[in-house]
C-alpha cells in the first residue's frame, strides 16, 4: 500500500480530461464533457474525505470509482474513465488493483447501474488492493 510517510497524490481536472481523451480515441465514443462542474465536484470527494475524514487510500479510490462513475460529466466513457482514474490514483500512490478486467467491468456497470453503494465498493476493493510489486 502507499507509503504512510508520504502524502497521497490526487489527480486533477487535467488528468481526468486527458484520460478521457486518450480512452475515446483508443476505445471509441463521443468526446466531450457534459458538465465541469459534475467532474469538479467528483473528483474533490476523493480528496475531501481524505481530508476531513482521514480515508485511506482504497477509501479514497472508492470514491474515484464511485462519484467519476455517477457523475456522469462526460457525454461517454464515464466508466471508463472511473476505472482508469481508479487504478491509476492507486498505481501513483504505490498500490495495484488485482482484479481481472471482466471483475473491473462488473464493478463499474454495478456502480452505474446503482446496485453498489460507495461503501459497497470500498469493501469490495479493501480485498483487491495490495503494495505495487
Amino acid at each position: 500500500m502507499a507509503d504512510p510517510h508520504q502524502p497521497m497524490q490526487f489527480p486533477d481536472k487535467l488528468d481526468a480530461l486527458t484520460i478521457h481523451a486518450t480512452l475515446i480515441s483508443e476505445t471509441g465514443g463521443s468526446d466531450g464533457l457534459r458538465n465541469e462542474g459534475l467532474l469538479e465536484s467528483a473528483l474533490a470527494a476523493a480528496e475531501n474525505r481524505h481530508c476531513y475524514d482521514a480515508a485511506d487510500l482504497v477509501a479514497c479510490a472508492a470514491a474515484y470509482a464511485y462519484h467519476l462513475t455517477q457523475a456522469h460529466a462526460f457525454v461517454d466513457g464515464n466508466k471508463r474513465v472511473a476505472a482508469a482514474m481508479t487504478e491509476t490514483f492507486l498505481e501513483t500512490n504505490g498500490s495495484q488493483l488485482s482484479m481481472t478486467d471482466d471483475e473491473i467491468v462488473q464493478l463499474f456497470l454495478k456502480i452505474a447501474s446503482g446496485l453498489l453503494s460507495r461503501d459497497q465498493v470500498e469493501q469490495l476493493l479493501r480485498g483487491k488492493v495490495s503494495p505495487k510489486t
